[in-house]
């Protein structure tokens, strides 16, 4: 391979061959642009050259090909690896802080019967940066633990976090959505006065217990009006159960009737739901089924806007989930585009042939002229691909 000085990298050019670092790592995909920083640490690290057999150019080369060409995968970069761990550790460092502090901010409420609102005002502002800046991340680490015991603690958090997703694409201005995400974390403090033991139950509720579960509501409304919550709030925690169609509770109310706030916080919740288990239930979907499922089988009871904020901000096919692609390769969905629902990068765990790559290799799937997902794998499939 050709030796290319690293004094004569320009800013955003490409190369239509891949750049190795060495005989065996690529620095380099076809479509990755040369940036800044990434000079900087090829001189920090006292390189002084790159190899390359191809040329520059001024746009990225594709990913994929269509027909039944193999896939051209893009190997992760060295670009790629930093900003990734950065958004991967803040994440994981938001959603382990998160959960203290929730289940903090619930015990002290339990014991002494307050809400410290400037605390969870904080940690909301927080949270808000957090999901806007490592969002695939922040959907992956928010479902790292999966303690049945701690299930409203982790409810509460995961909703949240859903619930300002939703606000954000929804454009909500800075301070309603400081306001959608404290009503989130609070809605269901009216749990917290009823029986420990109803809480906590590992056998399905009867119908008396889930007639006093559904107390949590009024409990929920009259303890936020009693902190002088605003009224958007209070009411969130009233109505987050109410649905679009009349058959919620506690009044039966329906549409417009329904503020705002509940009507993101039950798309949130109900998803969080779906896919997370409690004391008596293990998790009933994963992310991608979840998904399916309210927009096909539940789509009346919720808000269209909402809905269409979900699929957008997690995508047709979330992180984590299994998928087939239309070239028979198989792979894992590592990164969404909000304004691409469909079109997720993948990590190729098979290639059309079944053999797994050498190296890690990323896919920018597309709808039309390249590589696409066809479907999430199912639960055998997923089996048969961790036995290959």
């Amino acid at each position: 391979m050709k030796k290319i000085p690293v004094s004569t990298l320009a800013d955003g050019a490409y190369f239509d061959q891949p750049v190795f670092l060495d005989e065996t790592f690529v620095l380099l995909a076809p479509d990755a642009p040369v940036t800044p920083e990434l000079v900087r640490r090829l001189r920090k690290w006292k390189y002084d050259d790159v190899h390359c057999d191809g040329q520059t150019r001024e746009v990225p080369g594709y990913l994929a090909v269509a027909g039944a060409e193999a896939a051209k995968l893009a190997p992760q970069t060295i670009d790629e690896d930093i900003r990734t761990d950065e958004q991967r550790e803040a994440a994981r460092a938001f959603c382990t802080e998160s959960v203290t502090f929730v289940a903090g901010l619930f015990e002290v409420f339990a014991a002494e019967g307050t809400v410290n609102l400037g605390k969870a005002t904080e940690w909301v502002k927080r949270a808000i940066t957090i999901v806007r800046d490592n969002r695939d991340f922040v959907i992956r680490y928010a479902w790292a633990e999966s303690d049945s015991e701690r299930w409203l603690t982790l409810h509460t958090m995961r909703s949240t976090l859903l619930a300002l997703l939703f606000g954000d694409f929804l454009k909500a201005p800075p301070v309603r959505l400081i306001e959608l995400g404290n009503a989130c974390l609070l809605h269901d403090i009216g749990m917290y006065k009823l029986p420990e033991s109803l809480r906590r139950s590992k056998a399905a509720l009867s119908p008396d217990e889930r007639k006093a579960m559904s107390a949590h509501t009024a409990l929920g409304y009259r303890l936020l009006k009693g902190f002088s919550a605003a009224e958007n709030i209070a009411l969130a925690a009233l109505e987050h159960h109410e649905r679009m169609d009349g058959s919620g509770y506690p009044r039966g109310l329906s549409g417009d009737r329904i503020t705002e706030y509940a009507r993101i916080i039950a798309v949130a919740c109900s998803f969080e739901a779906m896919v997370s288990s409690r004391p008596f239930r293990p998790a009933g979907f994963d992310l991608h089924t979840a998904i399916r499922e309210l927009l096909q089988k539940d789509r009346k009871q919720y808000d269209d806007r909402v809905l269409k904020a979900l699929v957008y901000t997690l995508s047709f096919f979330p992180i984590g989930t299994n998928v087939l692609l239309s070239n028979g390769g198989k792979g894992v969905v590592v990164r969404t585009n909000p304004a691409r629902p469909r079109c997720p990068v993948v990590r190729v765990l098979a290639d059309p042939a079944g053999k797994r790559p050498t190296k890690t290799l990323l896919l920018q799937s597309e709808e039309a002229g390249g590589v696409s997902v066809v479907r999430a794998l199912t639960p055998a499939e997923v089996k048969e691909l961790g036995r290959a």
